[in-house]
């Protein structure tokens, strides 16, 4: 693939801040069930109370059960849901609703190979955004159909959701969670991200003007330099034939007027000072050409640094993994050596009630026979052992939280969700949920909910369900009571 460079009548003048991406970048925490199993990054691409959309990596979202994103600006927990993934090219677009922050802006052109990259993430459970500066190496694409990607020196140590940004703060690509086997970092790259975007009909926010970044300021004064250089030689050239002509003239029509030979001075005059215009010319080109040679060597020195620290960190890395297995496999064979001794008392246990059955059978004691005990008649449904739960927030991120056992919603009347709590032990005390709003039963090991003619209306993943009565829903269903967004989750005995 290769790069190229759009040229514009306004530039962008170069400036990343960490400040200024910190409410565009975001926290994310994966679920599994009540558990967080990792913790990413992404960035916010649309934001919109109604329809917010933000990118992070396919590894990060795969196999979770939900997800929930920080907004910076307010601390709160917004649910966030899974539109679309593509593995091979560790993408992920996410839908929060609510999620009013600005958007980063995608540059207007691609990057260049040698050109500054920035890599932009929140590690851990900051929330201050950290940058890394790198190079970029080169670009790559197998096929037209498939997406293709960066090869940068702007590594972060963090697995994933990290942007890749421009010298001016814009969006360039999406950081693989994976790292290449030389060290470096991949990065799906700008025509292939803004493509999927696209085809989910995401309004992506361009920038202005194309962005200049220092190196292109130095090649672009060096380019100045050695054609203002051609220009004065060029002038310098014209003006010395014009003196030879003249002194040609002077020499064939043998005349020595005084306005010949003034003519002639300032013929030469003038070219002497072109001739000096082209040296003071070629000097400033000179004088750019290593200007631009020292700013290469010290971004040369600068990457070089960037990789041994890279692979410092590599080999830390190496080392932590390897402490990290020897200790699973000592615990592994502690909880081996454990098991086994379980094992052999569970086989002594057996064989002692074995034993003892033998003996009171043979003293002719046949217990339980005339009592007339069913075993069988104590059953258990398994729907009054779990447990149903009801999680979720409203516009302004405060969360509700409803716990409610299998046993009430086996009742004939099941529960009443609503805002008085005299109707209700389940309450939800929010404006737009009615004193009687809703009613959840378990029929038949299923769940069914229905509106009870509520003010503001109930919805099941997106559909209303007034005038509707009972209707199913499942585990993993977003249930919408009023304004209040929440998620059913079915957590079993």
């Amino acid at each position: 693939m290769i790069l190229t460079v759009v040229s514009l009548a306004s530039p962008v003048k170069a400036a990343v801040s960490a400040g200024d991406l910190r409410n565009s970048i975001v926290r994310i925490e994966v679920f599994d069930g009540r558990d967080v199993i990792r913790v990413g990054s992404g960035f916010v691409v649309q934001g919109d109370r109604f329809n917010g959309y933000i990118v992070t990596n396919a590894e990060l979202v795969s196999d979770a059960d939900s997800l929930t994103v920080q907004v910076p600006t307010t601390g709160a927990q917004l649910v966030a849901q899974v539109l679309r993934t593509n593995l091979s090219a560790d993408y992920a677009l996410l839908k929060v609703n609510g999620l009013d922050l600005p958007a980063l802006i995608f540059a207007r052109n691609e990057p260049i190979s040698g050109e500054v990259v920035w890599s932009a993430a929140k590690l851990g459970d900051s929330d201050k955004v950290t940058l890394n500066k790198g190079l970029l190496r080169n670009g790559f694409k197998l096929s037209r159909e498939e997406p293709g990607w960066y090869q940068h020196t702007a590594a972060l140590g963090v697995r994933h959701g990290g942007a890749l940004l421009n010298d001016c703060g814009e969006i360039l690509g999406l950081n693989f969670t994976h790292g290449a086997s030389d060290g470096s970092v991949r990065a799906l790259d700008h025509p292939s991200l803004r493509k999927f975007l696209r085809n989910q009909n995401v309004k992506m926010t361009d920038a202005s003007g194309v962005c200049v970044s220092e190196v292109v300021k130095a090649r672009e004064k060096a380019e100045l330099a050695r054609a203002e250089a051609q220009r004065a030689k060029d002038e310098a050239e014209k003006a010395q034939s014009v003196a030879r002509n003249l002194e040609k003239q002077l020499k064939a029509s043998k005349r020595s007027g005084d306005d010949l030979i003034r003519q002639t001075r300032i013929a030469r005059e003038r070219a002497e000072s072109a001739i000096r215009a082209a040296e003071l010319a070629e000097a400033k080109a000179e004088n750019t050409r290593r200007e631009l040679e020292e700013k290469t060597t010290v971004l040369r020195e600068e990457t070089q640094e960037l990789l041994k620290v890279f692979e410092e960190d590599r080999k830390l890395a190496e080392a932590r993994f390897q402490d990290l297995l020897a200790s699973q496999q000592e615990a592994a064979e502690s909880r081996e050596r454990i098991l086994i001794g379980l094992s052999i008392a569970l086989v002594i246990i057996i064989a002692v009630v074995v034993f003892l059955a033998r003996v009171r059978f043979s003293g002719g004691r046949m217990v339980g026979r005339e009592s007339g005990t069913r075993i069988g008649d104590t059953k258990i449904h398994r729907q009054e052992l779990a447990e149903y739960v009801l999680d979720g927030r409203d516009d302004d991120g405060i969360r509700y939280l409803l716990r409610i056992s299998g046993d009430q919603l086996g009742n004939d009347d099941g529960v009443i969700i609503g805002r008085n709590p005299k109707d209700s032990p389940y309450i939800i005390n929010h404006a737009d949920v009615s004193r009687k709003h809703a009613r959840i039963r378990v029929m038949k090991n299923r769940v069914f909910i229905e509106d009870l003619g509520s003010t503001n209306g109930t919805s099941v993943n997106g559909q209303s369900i007034d005038d509707k009565g009972l209707v199913s829903v499942s585990s993993g269903d977003q249930i919408i009571i009023g304004s209040v967004v929440m998620k059913l989750r079915v957590m079993e005995g």
